[in-house]
């Protein structure tokens, strides 16, 4: 028994379930085999050789799906999926990578082996199951108080952003700048200081230790004009 991920797998037969899609697929010398065996053509003092060059036939589609849909119900049922499942042919469905494979080798069969394939959904409920055999959920996520939930907002990162200075230009003057000229600025007093785009507080300039810093916070206020009658 091998397993494999995110494996591309074509011409399957596929299943739906109510989570999603399931997929088998069986070497066809194994199959002929087993027609060959069921039937008795296959004798141990003569055994038929399958002939792959014959077209598929309806037998061996019927029996493809039989064995399909009973091998998958060994595997994806109640003990490992924590429910059992209700599955459906699906013939509308064309899935050709599948999050999951896992791909059986009958011993004594040079081309003796049959593959069922998980979409993500089978699998991650597989895997909730598996973390959690007696049929819980898992591990639950803590359930945060109203305070726990204001220290944990209020220790949210935040980047301040201060514009020190401001300068308007043409277009025709910014295409006249050369190396070596000196543009005159002058410092915003107090600073517009900015949380992403918007302007939340004004601050002052301080010097210390040869770094600009900001002090002496404000919140910004909105001017309001009145008009007297």
């Amino acid at each position: 028994m091998t397993f494999a991920i995110d494996k591309n797998y074509k011409n399957t037969q596929i299943f739906s379930t109510a989570y999603g899609n399931l997929a088998f697929d069986i070497d066809r010398v194994l199959l002929l085999n087993i027609l060959h065996d069921y039937y008795g053509l296959s004798k141990d003092s003569a055994h038929v050789v399958p002939d792959l060059s014959q077209p598929i036939s309806k037998t061996e589609e019927r029996l493809k799906n039989k064995l399909g849909q009973e091998l998958t119900a060994l595997i994806v049922n109640k003990e490992t999926f924590g429910e059992d499942l209700d599955i459906k042919n699906d013939y509308s469905t064309v899935i050709s990578q599948w999050s999951w494979c896992i791909t059986f080798s009958l011993e004594g069969y040079e081309q003796g082996g049959f593959t069922i394939l998980l979409d993500h959904l089978h699998v991650d409920r597989m895997l909730a199951k598996l973390r959690a055999p007696d049929g819980g959920e898992g591990e639950k996520e803590p359930v945060l108080s109203a305070g726990q939930i204001e220290r944990l907002f209020y220790d949210l990162p935040l980047k301040l952003n201060g514009r020190l200075a401001s300068l308007n230009l043409t277009v025709a003057q910014i295409a006249d700048i050369e190396p070596g000229d000196i543009i005159p600025i002058s410092l915003n007093q107090p600073m517009p200081v900015f949380i992403g785009k918007e302007q939340i507080f004004t601050a002052e300039i301080a010097e210390d230790r040869g770094k600009l810093l900001l002090s002496e916070f404000n919140d910004k206020t909105v001017e309001k004009h009145y008009e007297s009658n």
